[in-house]
């Protein structure tokens, strides 16, 4: 039974103040349609059916229902997620803040406002895990991304620790999606490299698409770092950037592209007295040799993570190019040293405007002690025009080199 409440506040927008509670199974509709549970007619940003949440006490999941505008999670764009507590939803000019309470007794679904919600029952989407898949046992949650779950998994026949990415049911709507998601990762098991986390298998089994990886044992990289003098974090960045680079530099010649580098997507584990780092999650990455035949990237269609992403794939993921991902490994390095974002913005909002307009914000507003040369290699990797920027993975790798040694 559900365990615990979902509680959505209003911050912003024309319906500001207003407060829902959820105790039990609910389907909750955002959007200018009159059906819509949070109806918000006056609001032009808006789609008509915009955003669905679907709660299950204490989880609870977003997806955008296509809307012209986008759906948004704490400024990242997204097609679909699981939500944490304090995480903030917004679309149009409404932002919604997410409070998960959990309790030990369960009790009966209502909300606070006396608006009635339908309950459409346990989806397949919010159905638990299988114990077992494809010959691996699930153990504990280590991750979760906007089409599956990481879980560590022990190989029932040798006792191996891997990673097993189930991809969420709701992705699963027919056989093309599932054999284009198969295809996908036996595309990415040929990127051999130390520097990037390993597909192992891929299939499908009781109705789940699951991928199997390397198992890392990820540390909290920028917990490490904040205990660290600016000098010494610093250069501990530029290291770590570095091995991803040299990933990076792999993927490229393959003629792949990562387009969602970022933080999260850069797993640090310690090994032998030090940190090694691995470039993970390539659930965005494509061919740029095929960049006009990908059929998951039409036209002015946005992939990627707005706090990270390069001006042109803004504008299209079409046009996201080997010196886009160079662009997202400076925005990557620039958080890990001053722990801010790269673009100006408040409550965790990131403006399409103020990315394509402003412009990064300098280091040395964050980092007063940022050296000249920091800076000259922030600026370049972070340059609007993609020629301005390193020529490849390799060269930006080698700009580190002296950065990176103390």
């Amino acid at each position: 039974m559900p365990s615990g409440s979902v509680v959505l506040e209003v911050l912003e927008g024309p319906a500001a103040g207003k407060v829902f509670t959820f105790r039990g199974i609910e389907t909750f509709l955002l959007g200018r349609s009159e059906n819509s549970h949070l109806c918000l007619d006056d609001d032009l940003v808006v789609s008509r059916n915009h955003l669905q949440i679907e709660i299950d006490p204490p989880r609870c999941f977003v997806r955008d229902l296509k809307s012209a505008n986008g759906t948004f999670v704490n400024g990242e764009r997204i097609v679909e997620r699981w939500l944490d507590n304090g995480d903030t939803i917004s679309g149009g000019r409404t932002f919604i803040r997410v409070r998960i309470e959990e309790t030990d007794k369960a009790s009966l679904g209502v909300t606070e406002t006396g608006d009635v919600f339908v309950s459409l029952g346990k989806t397949d989407l919010m159905q638990l895990p299988p114990a077992c898949v494809g010959g691996y046992e699930l153990q504990e949650q280590i991750g979760s991304g906007t089409t599956g779950v990481v879980y560590k998994a022990v190989q029932q026949e040798t006792g191996k620790i891997v990673a097993v990415k189930l991809i969420a049911p709701s992705m699963i709507t027919n056989d093309l999606i599932i054999n284009s998601m198969v295809r996908e990762a036996s595309v990415l098991c040929k990127l051999s490299h130390k520097r990037i986390v390993r597909f192992i298998d891929t299939g499908v089994a009781n109705g789940h698409v699951f991928l199997i990886m390397e198992y890392v044992a990820a540390i909290d990289l920028m917990a490490i770092l904040r205990g660290m003098t600016t000098s010494v974090r610093i250069r501990v960045a530029c290291g770590l950037i570095r091995q991803v680079l040299d990933g990076l530099s792999h993927v490229h010649e393959q003629g792949v592209i990562h387009r969602d580098i970022k933080p999260r997507n850069i797993l640090v584990s310690q090994q032998d007295g030090g940190l090694k780092a691995k470039l993970a999650d390539f659930g965005l990455a494509k061919c740029f040799a095929d960049a006009g035949l990908d059929r998951f990237s039409g036209e002015h269609e946005i992939k990627g993570t707005l706090s990270y992403m390069a001006p042109e794939q803004m504008r299209s993921s079409r046009d996201a190019t080997p010196q886009s991902d160079l662009f997202s490994v400076a925005a990557t390095l620039y958080t890990l040293i001053s722990d801010a974002p790269v673009y100006a913005c408040s409550n965790g909002r990131v403006s399409i405007d103020t990315i394509l307009s402003n412009g990064p914000t300098p280091i040395q507003q964050h980092v007063p002690q940022a050296t000249a040369q920091l800076i000259q290699f922030l600026n370049r990797g972070l340059a609007h025009d993609p020629s301005c920027r390193f020529g490849n993975a390799t060269k930006m790798r080698e700009s580190l080199v002296s950065l990176s040694e103390g």
